[in-house]
Parts: structure tokens; sequence; C-alpha cells
């Protein structure tokens, strides 16, 4: 079952408010994000030398989210070489983010070897934790509806503001239960010990069209 799906399976938005651009696409990817932070994925590059000290980054690289955890230079030796944490910084120029060697000058012949962390795609969560990140993903989409029903109301019909407002409640708790259930699949302890990740929801559009008779 693709990620939306599982995602949608738990939400259970009868009302039809939710759409997959608007609110579960971000939703999933705030999630992958959030999943990232706790299993990141560690990709491996080779880069270019340039003869300098500065090295392009590969296309993977995300300057919001990815660090680096080794450095190797030069290749081919047993045990591997790798280049101390204080022997390289990350640089930024009008291009972009560099890897600077401050001792290396590798030539344009050789290569330097980085290992770093990058976002999770769907593709590449472990199939024991799909679900999990599925209840991060619902979760938020839950939280939408629960502002979307506690802001509309018609207030000249006493039913309808008691319906929305138990609407509002049962899709906060939903998120509440959800956000539980991925901690605990993590063993993130929330009473105290390291947040569990976040998945930050944007307002509802106030363009959209109220829950109202």
């Amino acid at each position: 079952m693709a990620l939306i799906d599982r995602v949608k399976d738990k939400v259970k938005d009868d009302s039809g408010r939710l759409t997959d651009l608007a609110d579960y696409e971000p939703a999933i990817e705030a999630a992958l994000a959030g999943f990232s932070k706790h299993k990141p994925k560690t990709l491996v590059r080779d880069l270019a030398g340039t003869g300098g000290h500065d090295l392009v980054l590969p296309t993977e690289w995300d300057p919001e989210f990815s660090s680096i955890q080794r450095v190797e230079y030069p290749l081919g030796r047993v045990p591997e070489a790798l280049i101390p944490a204080d022997e390289w910084a990350l640089y930024q120029d009008p291009a972009g983010e560099k890897l600077r060697l401050l001792t290396c000058l590798p030539e344009e012949t050789e290569t330097v070897r980085v290992s770093f962390s990058a976002i999770r795609e769907e593709a590449d969560v472990p199939a024991g934790d799909l679900d999990a990140v599925a209840n991060l993903a619902a979760a938020a989409c839950c939280e939408i509806l629960a502002n979307l029903f506690a802001q509309t109301a018609d207030p000249t019909i006493a039913a309808d503001v008691v319906n929305y407002r138990s609407k509002s409640a049962e899709f906060a708790a939903r998120a509440k239960r959800l956000r539980e259930l991925y901690s605990d699949h993590l063993g993130i302890d929330t009473d105290g010990g390291a947040p569990a990740a976040s998945v930050t929801t944007p307002a509802p559009d106030p363009g959209r069209i109220r829950l109202t008779h």
C-alpha cells in the first residue's frame, strides 16, 4: 500500500476537506523529514578533486538537513585514511555550499569519499517503519481537520456548533494518539526525553469553503 493511502486510511476524512496536493503530500514530506532525523539515510559519494581546497557537494546534499559523517582521503588505504573533523569544514559561496579541506589539496585525478546523512524518500523507508511514518503524517492531517472544524461553525445553529466542536476535539485527540504511536515505535521518550519529530501543519486556508449549511 502506498504511503498516501496508509495516511488517508488513518485520517478517515469523511468530510472530504483534505486534498492530496495541499494537505496529504506536504504532511507526508514533513513526516519523512521528521523520521529522517531519527533514522537518517546515509549516502556515500565520491567527490572529484579540484586542485584546491573546495569540493562541490553531491546533488543529494540538503543544506537544511544533511550533515557530514566522515571524509576519506586518499582512497585505497587499509585501514582507510579518514580526515579528522577539525581538518575540514562546510563553506558557503555564491554558488552554494562546498566541502572545504583545510590541509589537503586533492588533484583533479584524485577522489575524496564523503559519507553524509540525507532525507529518506518513501522508497527507502524500512518496511517495518512505514506505518510509523504514516502515523506521523496522519497526525498532521488530523490537526488540520481539528483546526478547520474549530473555525467553521454557524453561531445561529446551536446543533452545528456542538457538532463542529465535537469533530474538532475528535481529530485533535486522534492526532495526539497518532503521534504517541509514532514515538512509541521509535522508542522516543516524550516525558522529558528527546522530543518527537515535529510536523508543522499550516493554518487552514481562509478561502476554503466553510463547513456550514
